[in-house]
């Protein structure tokens, strides 16, 4: 090989540690041509001693490069609503580490080592200023340089809860709430003057709510998620 392309030539491919040990060998054997064409007999112990370390050094690196050497590079792009890509979000994954930005997105590098023994890993991304959120699964396996796509989506399921009061903070029965925009969806307080909604919003978002009873209303901006709100009915 050494001889039939050209030393430089060899040098260029040499790329991990198992095409060094090729290129040693090789070049092992052109000294050993070398020697018998001295017109030498006898070959030196040193030069099988070297031809078994090299060997030995071979198949070590080859059942490390197999067995855990190797990286994955995990390619990942989040999608907006909108269907385009956005770089403006944030990215994580379970398997933790910070990930790399690159053209278009996020780059994760896994150690194949340290993967899960399932090879099972979950990427997330989120967009806090516009209650986004997204997440997607990928299982490693023979592909080193796959590629996942994060799609965001508001997660309406949160729901909103409070009370309603008059001007003396006591409790405001049969009174009509409901989150502005969602009418229909309005609900009449109990004895208790607590009431509880669909938020049609992210947890913390911010809703606006309108609370009604006779010729006494109000308005009030309150997050959705469990801290609840207090509507005093005014004029």
């Amino acid at each position: 090989m050494v001889e039939s392309i050209g030393v430089w030539e060899v040098v260029n491919k040499i790329t991990n540690p198992v095409t060094l040990v090729a290129f040693a060998l090789a070049a092992l054997v052109v000294v050993m041509k070398a020697w018998l064409g001295s017109k030498r007999k006898n070959i030196p112990n040193v030069f099988w001693a070297v031809v078994v370390a090299l060997v030995l050094v071979g198949v070590a690196a080859a059942f490390y490069q197999k067995h855990g050497g190797e990286i994955y590079r995990v390619r990942t792009t989040v999608i907006a609503p909108q269907g385009i890509p956005t770089e403006d979000a944030k990215v994580w994954s379970s398997f933790g580490g910070e990930p790399k930005r690159v053209a278009g997105g996020w780059q994760f590098d896994i150690p194949a080592a340290s993967k899960p023994q399932d090879g099972k890993l979950s990427f997330f991304a989120s967009k806090e200023s516009a209650f986004l959120t997204g997440r997607t699964d990928l299982t490693l396996d023979n592909d080193y340089n796959p590629a996942v796509a994060i799609n965001l989506k508001r997660d309406d399921s949160a729901k909103i809860r409070g009370q309603i009061v008059d001007s003396k903070n006591r409790s405001v029965a049969d009174a009509r709430v409901f989150v502005v925009g969602y009418p229909a969806e309005y609900v009449i307080t109990g004895e208790g003057g607590n009431f509880e909604l669909p938020a049609h919003a992210a947890i913390d978002q911010q809703v606006l709510l309108h609370a009604e009873k006779g010729n006494l209303s109000a308005k009030l901006w309150h997050p959705a998620g469990a801290d609840p709100a207090i509507i005093k009915l005014g004029k």
